[in-house]
């Protein structure tokens, strides 16, 4: 099936990308009033589902936007939609946003809409993420005392701004410092540092989100019997660490070969990183 037969499902409905209509009035488009989830599928079966749709409706509840929907309806069109593109290895988003209306304010009572599109799994990417990519700490912060920062929210123009500042001077990724200067997460993953063998990675406190990968790679740590600590990482304790790493959904477990242009070690992946790599691919295979 090529792109343009891609079937998506938006609110009970599965339709061609060109049924698709939207509200000039939609708040996700005018306000970003809304979150995301972004998931892998492997052989036809999404890793973790139930742990992504948990996370978009505590973001809906957050926002303050009925739920409209359970876990168990967002299953069944997930599961629907991979069936009628029949998507073997690919990449999955669920945006759920406040109902339409006009004005800044909503108005009481709107519900979610929920809609949910495919593309096909983007391999080269992977591959080059594995031999490891380079970061850069941009100059915008993360706000602690923000709820924005632990939703995956649609309003996403702080993540792209700090990808564009990294892409500008060379960099893969984007690292973000909070307010207080410690360092939070990168604009699209997580982080974290091995150093004497103990894993390091900014506890929540700091001001992001708890991604499912994340959660992942902590629970691997904890059932091999690795000390796993989450706290306030400074920059220099990434600069001098043994090994660092980024998660997400779909690019996994990647290993980071620089920072600001400082090398972070001889050999990347590192020994850790490499097992962590096998390890999570065993539990997505196991699981």
């Amino acid at each position: 099936m090529s792109l343009n037969e891609q079937i998506i499902y938006y609110n009970g409905k599965f339709l061609k990308e060109n049924e698709i209509c939207l509200s000039p009035f939609n708040r996700g488009f005018s306000f970003g009033d809304g979150v995301f989830e972004t998931m892998r599928v492997y052989s036809g079966k999404v890793f973790r589902l139930e742990d992504h749709i948990d996370r978009l409706l505590r973001g809906l509840d957050l926002l303050g936007i009925e739920r409209n929907a359970d876990v168990g309806s967002i299953k069944k069109a997930v599961k629907s939609l991979i069936d009628k593109n029949s998507l073997n290895n690919a990449s999955m988003k669920i945006s759920a946003f406040r109902e339409e209306c006009s004005g800044i304010d909503p108005v009481a009572g709107l519900k979610a809409c929920y809609l949910i599109t495919s593309s096909h799994f983007d391999f080269k990417r992977k591959e080059k993420c594995e031999k490891g990519i380079s970061a850069g700490i941009v100059s915008i912060k993360r706000n602690q005392s923000s709820p924005h920062v632990f939703i995956k929210s649609l309003n996403y123009l702080e993540n792209i701004l700090g990808r564009r500042e990294a892409h500008d001077k060379g960099y893969d990724e984007a690292v973000f410092l909070n307010n207080l200067n410690f360092v939070a997460e990168g604009s699209i993953s997580n982080i974290f540092t091995v150093k004497d063998f103990v894993l390091y990675t900014p506890s929540l406190e700091t001001g992001i989100l708890n991604g499912i990968t994340r959660a992942v790679v902590i629970e691997i740590a904890s059932d091999f019997g690795i000390k796993c600590c989450e706290r306030f990482l400074k920059k220099e304790d990434v600069l001098t660490a043994d090994e660092v790493f980024l998660t997400n959904s779909l690019m996994e477990i990647i290993p980071v070969r620089e920072l600001d242009g400082q090398r972070l070690s001889d050999r990347c992946p590192g020994i850790i990183t490499a097992d962590f790599m096998r390890m999570y691919r065993e539990k997505v295979e196991k699981e």
